[in-house]
């Protein structure tokens, strides 16, 4: 008798930014830079929220890597959706500052997203609507809607939170920022 091998359905979320999240080696190539930069290189503490092979491979490289919050940390990151996925700004700012709490004095918190473009989304395949106001995007097939966030914006959350905006790039290469490609913020305490 035949079996069905069931697959495990895509995230449409995580396909909308798989450019930036399919390339580990230059997240940890970027995150290990930063983390030498605020403590002994090839030893800081990482935090990365729920794992991944970024943080696997980060691990490899020697640092201390952490999945949930604890002690005081050298680097923070902020995937790609993880302040999207917040519904609201209030909750985007607390999200920062749960963040910047956990740093130590000098630490850095690196932020990686989209910078916003709602006129390309609106022509996108992948985007069922946008909301200008609320600043929402509602992929396709997605069960919940995604807030972005500007980059002004960041900063001024960042700020709220004793943060410093200290670099932005367009991705993990010191590419420069474009409007509706993706966006890596460095913040330090």
């Amino acid at each position: 008798m035949p079996t069905r091998v069931m697959e495990k359905p895509a995230d449409p979320v995580a396909e909308w930014l798989a450019p930036l999240a399919d390339d580990p080696a230059g997240a940890v190539a970027f995150l290990s830079e930063v983390t030498d930069r605020v403590s002994h290189p090839g030893s800081g503490r990482i935090l990365v929220p729920g794992g991944g092979p970024v943080a696997d491979a980060l691990a490899g490289e020697g640092y201390e890597v952490h999945l949930e919050p604890g002690p005081r940390f050298d680097t923070g990151y902020l995937g790609a959706d993880v302040l999207s996925r917040l519904p609201d700004q209030r909750d985007q700012l607390r999200a920062i500052g749960r963040y910047s709490r956990l740093l130590r004095p000098g630490g850095a918190l690196v932020v990686q997203g989209r910078h916003p473009d709602p006129t390309c989304w609106a022509a996108d395949a992948r985007v069922r609507t946008v909301d200008d106001v609320r600043q929402i995007v509602q992929l396709a097939d997605a069960s919940l809607p995604l807030r972005y966030v500007w980059p002004a914006e960041l900063d001024l959350m960042a700020e709220l939170a004793g943060l410093a905006l200290d670099s932005r790039w367009g991705g993990w290469y010191g590419e420069p920022v474009t409007c509706g490609g993706f966006v890596v913020s460095v913040y330090r305490s």
